[in-house]
């Protein structure tokens, strides 16, 4: 970004602080309190109420390894999550204090609202010690303009040996260099299966009505179009978050790309593509269009929102969604429990064939997978914070930032892996939305809260698997998902000079203020999709061209070495 564009955005973000900001701790500062996505407050509780936790790290066990010997507090800024509410002092929180004497002040963001706080936040430099990351659009954005920690210094055996075991075995991890130098830390994937962003639809109706399970697009197109027909009140496609989600999740599949802000690497042409202004983009939105027309597409698209889909699906107002497929599991289990639902099943479907004969998807990443963690370069106890991010990649930082309390929560098998324990896993057999979603909130785990070498489906297998909610729905899906070769893995962006940064960022904030008016016109019908020519036009003299030709060259660049 331009030194100007940064004071611009200054100014802007001053006005707004004092009302949005909501309290959050500025260079490093700390608050005792946060408000959840609920609207209630999650206040600081005494350590000591929670099974194997000490208060202000006071306890006789082994201190080994302690960052500090007196307690220190960190503050975090994270997002919260509908499916796993985040809070202070979960029993994981407490353990890591207990492990490391660092006390975690996490400050709540309602997801909906997380991008705009981050970026106030951001650009008047008032942040947590911490703050979540949750792509490399920011790393670009503000990785030299002086407020993240430099990391590169830190990289080395001796001071961060559990992450440096990563950056040594990822080298990819070196593509999230901004000229030379790391400005966030990643979150490394602990034995993760692959899924991610897939059609998933109402199997009964499907054979209910006879309708044959969709193999193209259009034949997917029909079959919602049928459904509409026979159920007129339906709304047979939502989704979440709006317009900008329905891109992100549908694109690649339908033969163009966005990724998360247009720019995506395109696997079948083997480089980098600014999806809205390619011509097979025109294919997208007509097929938005055309669903949107037939009363298939939620009218209400642009404005969706996580907890608005999860209502319409699990009422059984709408059928079909094209977002993260394994969220159908559970919305199986909540509409099953309406009357005259029983037998409803949301079930994935083998990626379907696009117009342009390819049948391609991107799965989660199993690895990396593309969130980060930037540290505040005016946060207090900058050489403790360090040596206590490095723990969180450690093999008992993970445990219990995966796990929960040894003794509590889990317990380490015979062959020294951690299980969850039964009796406590039961609680929460019939919990909404789902079992591992409400263990996760419980403890504070896993890749949504503050976790570094972080799972997703290996705790959420081994607990349904314990408490009995893992079905045969389940084994087919992963057969699907795993039998499925049109997905593939998500590639990782080449780093930057931070000329090419600057001017990266200036062409997309441009054209991207642009598109954001365009792409609803063409798929509410307003405008005719030919038109879109003279956006790609516009978009060509904004930059658009020389953006694809940065990244591209940095790609050869990083292969080259």
């Amino acid at each position: 970004m331009t030194r100007k564009g940064l004071r611009a955005m200054a100014t802007v973000m001053a006005v707004m602080l004092a009302a949005v900001l909501g309290g959050c701790a500025g260079n490093g500062g700390n608050t005792n309190s946060t408000t959840s996505s609920t609207g209630t407050t999650n206040s600081t509780t005494n350590a000591a109420t929670t099974p194997g936790t000490a208060q202000n790290g006071e306890n006789e066990e082994d201190k080994s390894s302690w960052v500090s010997d007196k307690p220190i507090e960190v503050s975090i800024m994270l997002s919260d999550s509908p499916s796993q509410p985040l809070k202070n002092d979960a029993p994981s929180h407490q353990e890591i204090f207990k492990k490391t004497n660092v006390k975690l002040n996490i400050q709540i963001v309602p997801a909906g609202s997380y991008t705009d706080k981050k970026n106030i936040v951001l650009g008047t430099n008032n942040f947590t010690d911490i703050i979540y990351i949750p792509n490399t659009s920011d790393i670009v954005t503000y990785g030299e303009a002086g407020i993240f920690e430099p990391l590169t210094q830190y990289i080395n055996e001796e001071t961060m040996p559990n992450f440096y075991k990563f950056w040594q075995q990822y080298p990819e991890m070196k593509k999230y260099l901004l000229n030379g130098e790391l400005y966030a830390f990643p979150v490394v994937a602990r034995n993760e299966s692959a899924n991610g962003f897939g059609p998933v639809i109402r199997k009964d109706l499907l054979e209910k009505h006879n309708i044959a399970t969709p193999q193209t697009f259009e034949e997917l197109l029909d079959a919602l179009t049928k459904l509409k027909e026979i159920y007129p009140d339906s709304i047979p496609w939502t989704g979440r978050k709006g317009t900008n989600q329905l891109l992100k999740t549908s694109c690649y599949m339908l033969g163009s790309g966005y990724g998360d802000n247009g720019i995506y690497y395109d696997h079948d042409l083997k480089q980098y593509v600014f999806g809205p202004a390619s011509e097979n983009f025109k294919a997208v939105l007509d097929y938005f269009s055309r669903a949107y027309k037939a009363g298939v597409l939620d009218p209400e698209f642009a404005t969706t929102t996580s907890e608005t889909m999860e209502s319409k699906l699990c009422s059984g107002r709408s059928f079909f969604y094209l977002d993260n497929s394994g969220f159908g599991q559970n919305y199986t289990k909540t509409i099953q429990k309406l009357e005259g639902y029983e037998d409803a099943v949301f079930q994935v479907l083998p990626i379907p064939e696009n117009s342009f004969g390819q049948r391609r998807a991107t799965a989660y990443a199993t690895e990396l997978p593309g969130r980060f963690y930037a540290l505040n370069a005016s946060a207090k106890n900058k050489e403790e914070i360090i040596k206590f991010i490095d723990w969180m990649y450690s093999p008992e930082g993970s445990d219990i930032s995966n796990y929960g309390v040894e003794g509590y929560s889990f317990e380490y098998d015979e062959n020294g892996e951690p299980q969850f324990i039964k009796e406590y896993v039961m609680q929460f057999k019939d919990a909404q939305p789902s079992d591992y979603y409400a263990i996760y909130a419980d403890l504070g785990i896993t890749k949504l809260d503050w976790c570094l070498w972080a799972c997703n489906t290996e705790t959420w297998f081994k607990i349904q698997k314990l408490d009995g909610n893992w079905t045969e729905i389940a084994d087919e899906y992963w057969d699907i998902i795993n039998s499925d070769e049109a997905y593939v893995q998500p590639m990782i962006m080449p780093s930057f000079t931070s000329e090419e940064a600057e001017r990266i960022q200036d062409i997309l904030v441009d054209v991207n203020t642009m598109l954001e008016q365009e792409y609803n016109k063409y798929i509410m019908g307003e405008v005719a999709i030919d038109n879109w020519d003279n956006v790609i036009a516009k978009c060509e003299q904004m930059g658009i061209r020389e953006l694809e030709q940065i990244y591209n060259d940095a790609e050869a660049r990083v292969n080259a070495q």
